[in-house]
């Protein structure tokens, strides 16, 4: 099941292709100074090479941390989303390149004599990566989003489950998932709730989300998932956080680190 671009950027298996990805760009960047070295007759040491290019390594907690700090602040004037954006872009790189210098000068320090001076470094850097780094971190929060928005929709001919069986004492009973209004945990159990009444389930809210449908059912806080049919209002508390007063009159939090999930809901 596709799954959204949030939870993609956050399972581990996915994140190692990123991982993946930064290590064969290096690579690649590498093989680049090699060929630059051998046309124009200079120096290629790979130690040093590998060191500098390293750079872009920090694109991964970067990204991450950019799709954070999006996620937290909501804008809908398409001008003011620009300039928050490029500021945002513009700061993570200097930190970004500055991260980097401190890294490769503590290394060096350690492993070359005499050890590379911080200023030239960080120049360097700065002249050289500055606006690379960016365009990428100004384009990279659009392709996250615009693929989040394309991905649910490649779930609409997937066959969710309509009923779950669920013991209840020394009975197994079956209970439709459209009576469903929340799922929340109570350790060592899943609680799920119906408009009639409420049943103790052993399964993990990682598998109730594989069976239920997305459009319907949204995973808004680490433990909880509701079902949007109910939603009647949304407070936000300020803080990227928001309550959802839902038909049942019970009030749920719905975590800015699951924005993602349920941003839809805002429009």
């Amino acid at each position: 099941m596709q799954r959204p671009i949030s939870e993609v950027f956050s399972k581990p298996n996915r994140s190692k292709l990123w991982i993946g990805l930064f290590f064969l760009i290096i690579g690649l960047s590498v093989l680049q100074d090699y060929l630059f070295s051998q046309i124009h007759g200079t120096g290629f040491y790979i130690s040093d090479s590998l060191l500098y290019n390293s750079i872009w390594f920090f694109l991964v907690p970067f990204t991450f941390l950019e799709i954070w700090i999006l996620t937290l602040f909501h804008c809908k004037n398409n001008i003011w989303l620009v300039l928050y954006r490029l500021a945002i872009s513009s700061i993570l790189s200097l930190l970004h390149i500055l991260i980097f210098t401190s890294f490769f000068v503590s290394v060096s320090y350690f492993v070359f004599s005499p050890s590379h001076r911080f200023a030239r470094i960080f120049t360097n850097a700065l002249s050289n990566e500055f606006s690379a780094l960016i365009l990428y971190y100004f384009i990279a929060p659009f392709v996250v989003f615009f693929l989040e928005k394309k991905l649910p929709k490649t779930t609409s001919n997937l066959i969710y489950s309509q009923n779950f069986k669920v013991k209840t004492g020394l009975k197994t009973i079956a209970i439709s998932s459209q009576s469903i209004e929340t799922i929340s945990t109570d350790k060592p159990y899943t609680v799920i709730t119906t408009s009639t009444n409420r049943y103790f389930d052993t399964r993990t809210m990682k598998v109730f989300e594989t069976l239920l449908n997305p459009s319907t059912f949204l995973r808004v806080n680490r433990s909880t998932i509701i079902n949007t049919h109910i939603v009647k209002e949304l407070v936000s508390r300020k803080n990227g956080d928001y309550d959802a007063l839902l038909s049942n009159g019970e009030t749920v939090r719905l975590s800015r680190h699951y924005r993602a999930n349920w941003q839809h809901l805002l429009q």
